[in-house]
C-alpha cells in the first residue's frame, strides 16, 4: 500500500481546504508539542532548522515565530501542501520572516536548494512511518552533507518490541485525542521499526543512532536522535 503522499488526488483534497487533516489533523497540539520538544532538546532562536516533511507547516507555523527570521527551512513531497501552508497558515507578519524560497518540494530528500545554507537540527515528525527502510537510510545520506559538525536529527516513528513478531501487524496505544485505531506493518505503510533496523538504516553513514524513546505523542510515536559523528 503506497503512501498516501503519492495519491494523484492530494492537489484536489489540498485545494479543497483539506490540508489539515491530510497531515494528521490535531493541529494546535501536535504543531506545539513539535516546539516544545525542539526546546526542551536545547534549539535556539539563532539555530537553522530543517522541518523535513513539514507538509502545511503545522509545526512551521510555530516555528517561524520562535526562531530568527528566515532560520526556518523545510521540504515536502506535495508543493500544493506547502502553497496551502505558506498561504493559508501563516501571517503576514510570519510570512515577512520566512521567504518562500525556504521550503521545497521534493521526492528524493533534495537539500540542494540550500546551496551553502547549513543546518543545525532537523526534524522528521511522521516521515518514517511511511518510508521503507531504503528510503531512511536515503534520507540520512542525503540530509548529512547539509548539517553543521554538530548538527543533530530528530525523527518520529513506530516502534516494534522486541516481543512482537515484526511480520505481524502492531495495534498501538493510542491517547483519546484520537479517534480510530492506531495499526502498523513491517512492509506497507504505516510501517513499524525495531531499534535495530534504524541502527542499521545509520550504519556506514555519517550518523550515531540513540532512541530517545517516549515523548508524548498521541498516536505512540517514538523519538529516535541522529547525531553527526566524525
Amino acid at each position: 500500500m503506497p503512501s498516501p503522499y503519492y495519491e494523484t488526488d492530494l492537489k484536489e483534497k489540498v485545494l479543497s481546504g483539506s490540508h489539515r487533516e491530510l497531515i494528521g489533523g490535531l493541529w494546535d497540539k501536535m504543531g506545539r508539542m513539535q516546539l516544545d520538544f525542539m526546546r526542551d532538546q536545547g534549539v535556539q532562536p539563532h539555530h537553522v532548522l530543517m522541518d523535513i516533511g513539514c507538509g502545511a507547516l503545522r509545526f512551521g507555523s510555530q516555528a517561524v515565530d520562535y526562531l530568527n527570521p528566515s532560520h526556518y527551512y523545510g521540504i515536502d513531497i506535495s508543493e500544493e501542501l506547502l502553497d496551502a501552508g505558506y498561504n493559508k497558515e501563516l501571517t503576514d507578519r510570519q510570512r515577512e520572516r520566512l521567504p518562500r524560497s525556504h521550503l521545497h518540494a521534493t521526492e528524493s530528500f533534495d537539500f540542494s536548494y540550500l546551496n551553502d545554507q547549513r543546518i543545525d537540527r532537523a526534524l522528521a515528525q511522521s516521515v518514517f512511518t511511511h518510508l521503507p527502510m531504503n528510503h531512511i537510510r536515503h534520507c540520512l545520506i542525503k540530509l548529512a552533507p547539509v548539517m553543521k559538525p554538530d548538527g543533530v536529527f530528530y525523527a518520529t516513528f513506530s516502534l516494534c518490541p522486541d516481543h512482537h513478531n515484526i511480520t505481524e501487524k502492531l495495534i498501538h496505544p493510542s491517547g483519546e485525542e484520537v479517534s480510530v485505531e492506531v495499526i502498523t506493518y513491517d512492509i506497507r505503510d504505516p510501517y513499524h521499526y525495531t531499534l535495530e533496523d534504524l541502527e542499521y538504516c545509520a550504519k556506514d553513514t555519517p550518523w550515531k543512532f540513540q532512541y530517545l524513546g517516549d515523548w508524548g505523542h498521541p498516536r505512540n510515536l517514538k523519538m529516535a536522535a541522529f547525531f553527526m559523528q566524525d
